[in-house]
């Protein structure tokens, strides 16, 4: 019940354009913010599939399940259970890319992506 409640007067306030304290999340908010992380990635594997060629797509997907490997994407649970999440919270491509017109650019970020990560990758070899 305190649930709904809580529920209630986060809609309403959002509704009515209320700011929420940041002290005033609940439990299940924080243990949603690493979903988000980890449905942004699976987005990104699809965006891959749906925009790219099947070379890319499979680099894309090699890199994607290194980053999972390493942690990249949420410290906090074991690489396996972050994989198995990602993999069941992917989409459909026609929700995330609503025409091939918008593929250049995301293909774009998802070039800009690779790159960030790669350097990730490589400040923290150094560092171990």
């Amino acid at each position: 019940m305190k649930a709904r409640f809580e529920l209630g007067a986060l809609l309403s306030a959002s509704v009515l354009g209320i700011c929420v304290p940041a002290g005033a999340q609940t439990e299940r908010e924080t243990i949603a913010a690493p979903n988000a992380a980890e449905q942004q990635e699976a987005d990104w594997r699809v965006i891959a599939a749906r925009c790219g060629t099947p070379a890319f797509e499979k680099a894309f997907y090699k890199e994607s399940r290194a980053a999972v490997a390493a942690g990249l994407i949420n410290k906090n649970r074991m690489p396996a259970d972050v994989e198995k999440s990602v993999e069941g919270l992917r989409r459909s491509p026609f929700v995330l890319v609503a025409s091939n017109a918008d593929c250049p650019s995301q293909l774009a970020q998802l070039k800009e992506l690779q790159e960030t990560r790669k350097e990730m990758r490589r400040t923290r070899g150094r560092r171990s």
